[in-house]
């Protein structure tokens, strides 16, 4: 048996002591001052205001793309567990400590167990948001560790300024990420890359270029190396773009050592059909892309014709749909979502594409901040699941603030390599990569010469589209060979 701490507070109502109790919770230290302990509570107080005071400092001197940038650094994010746990234990020491010091009478009975339950709830309010904060924390930390590599893929490729910098990547114009969705299922034989998407960003401005390759071109060229070692003629004249994963999958020695070959031969084929340099893959598994939008909550598309919801058999037997997604502007859930990037029976392969860069358009301009973190929980457990890439975790800190000026002020256009731009049958590589050079390329201003007249100068800016009010329209967009703003073709902006 413990004697009371203080005589002072001795025989304290229990009822008195539990009210002190809550108090000190939220005014660290008063218990102690209430019960003489002088010197503990103006420790207790003081150590209490030099962490806000921190925590104050930090949140004002840092930024916000600083904050975010740290949030995807794994050392980082272990100290935030760390120090969460301590926090939750130590606030839940005092919280018990507290009542302790006030020497309340002692009870038995009804009155006991009200006493244990006063405390244990008080314990968990007081540990729930440190212990929040540390599984946040700690999913982000597992989702970064599993799926993203330790080794950046590209020998020489410079990860930008990992010194604190807030311009992502430092010194380069322009980062290109290929966009890959699988479409493998039970009614299918292997894995197929269905979509396939260059994402070609603007450092400064956040400006992104989607270069969109249909599934089914033929005649497919290869890079010197490896692959045309390993196909001296080339691929079969049979088969399409989309084969090429499985194509090289098949042999498992070609590639070695890529952390998926097929996706890294798929980047390495159609970094040579479109002639330029792409940093990084990032695939999605679309039977379980689903999932990934109901963990954003939906995604919000402007739907322009009525789209039917199956009626196509995988060997192309037409039969009746067993829905329809109307027309309109529309939240989707997941299921609808899939479908929206799907939906082929009454239209072509072509319509799908030119869909699905609307999805992705309204998925980057919907991934605020706010809505990830309120689904942040499902949204990592569905990317870990569902998601593969190269990019390494020494770029993340760079992609995010880049990201950040995408969801922000970036424009998105798209251009589709698709006919009656591109003879898919007989393609025009040539006019293939001159295309994208000239999508891709910095806009040409005219800036004031000292004799009053406009002098041409080159900003480092892809071109932006002229602004316009977009309205839905039944009318179904059409491929061209010069990017379109995605936001204005897709009746989002």
């Amino acid at each position: 048996m413990h004697a009371h701490p203080s005589g002072r507070s001795a025989g304290r109502p229990p009822g008195r002591s539990m009210a002190l109790t809550w108090a000190s919770a939220v005014l660290p230290g008063l218990a102690h001052w209430i019960a003489g302990r002088r010197r503990a509570a103006a420790t207790i107080a003081g150590v209490t205001l030099l962490l806000l005071a921190g925590l104050a400092a930090v949140g004002l001197t840092t930024s916000r793309a600083e904050l975010l940038r740290l949030a995807v650094r794994p050392g980082w994010l272990a100290v935030v567990i760390g120090s969460a746990l301590v926090l939750a234990v130590a606030w839940v020491v005092l919280v018990t400590g507290s009542y302790r010091v006030l020497g309340p009478v002692r009870t038995t009975g009804i009155a006991q167990v009200g006493t244990i339950l006063g405390l244990a709830l008080l314990s968990v309010l007081v540990a729930a948001p440190p212990v929040l904060v540390a599984r946040y924390a700690y999913v982000q930390r597992d989702l970064i560790t599993n799926l993203f590599p330790d080794e950046d893929p590209n020998t020489g490729l410079a990860a930008g300024d990992s010194s604190g910098s807030e311009e992502p990547f430092a010194g380069r114009d322009r980062v290109t990420i290929l966009l890959l969705a699988s479409d493998a299922g039970p009614d299918r034989t292997g894995a197929r890359t269905d979509s396939m998407v260059a994402a070609s960003i603007d450092t400064h401005t956040g400006d992104v270029v989607l270069l969109s390759l249909p599934r089914n071109l033929q005649n497919i060229p290869l890079p010197p190396g490896p692959l045309s070692d390993a196909w001296p003629n080339g691929f079969p004249d049979s088969e399409l773009l989309n084969a090429v994963y499985e194509l090289i999958a098949e042999r498992p020695g070609l590639l070695a050592g890529a952390r998926d070959r097929g996706a890294q031969g798929v980047k390495q084929v159609i970094s040579y059909i479109l002639g330029i340099p792409i940093d990084y893959y990032a695939m999605v598994d679309l039977a379980g892309f689903a999932q990934f939008v109901d963990a954003m909550d939906g995604v919000t598309v402007t739907i322009t014709e009525r789209l039917p919801i199956g009626g196509l058999l995988a060997d192309g037997t037409r039969v009746p749909p067993i829905g329809y997604l109307e027309p309109g502007t529309r939240k989707l859930n997941g299921s609808d979502a899939l479908w929206y990037a799907r939906s082929r029976r009454d239209g072509t392969d072509y319509d799908r594409m030119l869909r699905q860069r609307c999805l992705i358009g309204a998925m980057v301009k919907q991934a605020e901040p706010v809505n990830v973190l309120q689904n942040f929980q499902a949204l990592a457990s569905a990317t870990k699941k569902l998601a593969s890439t190269d990019i390494p975790r020494s770029v993340l800190p760079d992609l995010v603030s880049l990201g950040d000026k995408m969801s922000g002020t970036g424009k998105i256009r798209s251009i589709a390599f698709v006919p009656p731009v591109i003879n898919t049958g007989r393609p025009d590589f040539a006019k293939i990569r001159r295309l994208t050079q000239a999508a891709i390329a910095p806009v040409v201003t005219p800036s004031p010469s000292p004799g009053g007249t406009a002098a041409p100068t080159t900003a480092p800016t892809t071109p932006a589209a002229t602004p316009t009010t977009p309205k839905p329209s039944s009318t179904k967009p059409t491929a061209s060979s010069e990017p379109v703003d995605v936001a204005s073709a897709c009746g989002t902006g």
